[in-house]
């Protein structure tokens, strides 16, 4: 039988092990995910998430069920968190605004989508969601002042499209 090593002088999994555990505890993770966050999609995968953790460490762990448990519960949060964020970014960028886009959000729209990559992600976080020019620069892997000419540069586009 194949046979798994989890890091030298560690304790051997095999894929049986790991394949018991995974159909004993499936349907129990799901359960739980669906309970934190209310939706059975999200939910399978981040019960799915959560038993691959599970996977490499199973034979290390004390109490893999407890620490499925922990990472479904963390994932969930983790999850909440981002979705509460989405929900309020929507919020932010519908507030007063009708339940379609008017003329002008879809001319801005198509402004923004000519964009290149980076100039359209400096504007997007910097304008979206208030993110400094630091903040920007290390999410894109350059300096802040090239985050300042990206935005420079993609402003000065943004006008000549939307005045066409």
């Amino acid at each position: 039988m194949h046979r798994i090593t989890l890091m030298p002088g560690a304790v051997t999994v095999t894929p049986t092990d790991f394949d018991t555990f995974y159909r004993a505890n499936r349907d129990a993770a799901v359960r739980w995910a669906v309970a934190l966050v209310g939706d059975r999609a999200v939910a399978e995968e981040l019960a799915h998430d959560a038993l691959a953790a599970v996977g490499p460490r199973l034979a290390e762990l004390d109490n893999p069920v407890g620490y499925l448990r922990r990472s479904v519960v963390n994932r969930g949060t983790s999850w909440l968190r981002s979705h509460a964020r989405e929900q309020r970014r929507i919020h932010r960028a519908t507030a007063g605004q009708p339940t379609t886009y008017s003329a002008e959000t879809h001319e801005m729209l198509s402004a923004l989508a000519s964009l290149p990559h980076k100039q359209r992600a400096a504007v997007a976080l910097r304008y979206w969601d208030d993110w400094t020019d630091e903040q920007i620069a290390e999410a894109l892997g350059c300096a802040p002042a090239s985050v300042r000419v990206l935005v420079h540069r993609a402003l000065a586009t943004l006008k000549k499209e939307i005045s066409r």
